[in-house]
Formats: structure tokens, sequence, C-alpha cells
């Protein structure tokens, strides 16, 4: 007998586990993109691979795009610039979301426009542009 209420209580504790697990929502549209550019920040190339849809990977396999990024970026500063990473604004659909981000450091502060899409394992970022001037002190 206790064995079957061992094998049961180990059921339980496993159905439990699966339900939890498949009912994760995992990060939230904003902390991706501040995530994302996070990783902008400290070159994190690897990161910005992983956060990053087919549409911001230039075609490139994982190895090949850290390769390329690394090439490009090999004369800028490494280490963290920003003094400060914000979301200033987001809306959110159901299957994609603008979030509006502002990266302040060395005296200045830009704010940019990361657009994401909702898959299956979360948020993907598939857009990414500096926020136009004229829209700097605005709202969307």
């Amino acid at each position: 007998m206790p064995l079957a209420i061992a094998i049961g209580v180990i059921v339980a504790l496993l159905g439990f586990l699966l339900f939890a697990i498949a009912h994760e929502k995992g990060p939230s549209a904003p902390d991706v993109a501040i995530g994302y550019e996070r990783a902008w920040d400290e070159l994190n190339f690897g990161l910005l691979w992983d956060l990053s849809g087919p549409e911001l990977r230039e075609g490139l396999r994982r190895d090949q795009f850290i390769a390329a990024k690394r090439q490009a970026y090999a004369n800028e500063a490494h280490g963290r610039v920003a003094e400060r990473i914000e979301v200033d604004t987001f809306v959110e659909g159901s299957a994609s979301a603008l979030v509006v981000t502002r990266v302040t450091g060395e005296g200045t502060s830009v704010r940019n426009d990361v657009l994401l899409e909702r898959l299956a394992n979360g948020w993907t970022v598939v857009g990414y542009s500096l926020r136009p001037a004229s829209a700097a002190d605005g709202h969307l």
C-alpha cells in the first residue's frame, strides 16, 4: 500500500509540474525589449541572436551572426555604456507588441522602437529602429 501512495504522489506532482510549465507565459514583451537593449549595450551577440527573429538575423546561422557582429563592432567599447535602459511606453496585442525604449548614457538619451512577435515559446524581436527625432518627446 505505501508504494501505491508514493506512486500516486509522484504522478500528482508530475501532473502539477506539467500544468505549471504549460501555463508559464515567460517574460513580457517589455522585459524582452529591455533584454534586447541590454544585449546591444553589452555587445552580447549570442543573446541578440537568441532574442531575434529571422528578420533580424541577416540570413546567418548563429555562429556566423556572432562572428560577423564581432568583426563589425571590433573597435567599439565593450561593457556597459548605458546608464539607464527603460520602457517609455508599449502597446501589446495578442500576437505583436511595440515597445518604445529609452536608453540614457553619456549625457544623451535615445528612444528606440522594438517590434515583437509572440511565438509559441514567447516574445521574439522582429524589428528594431531608432525612433525619429520628431517623435523623441512625443508619445506613440
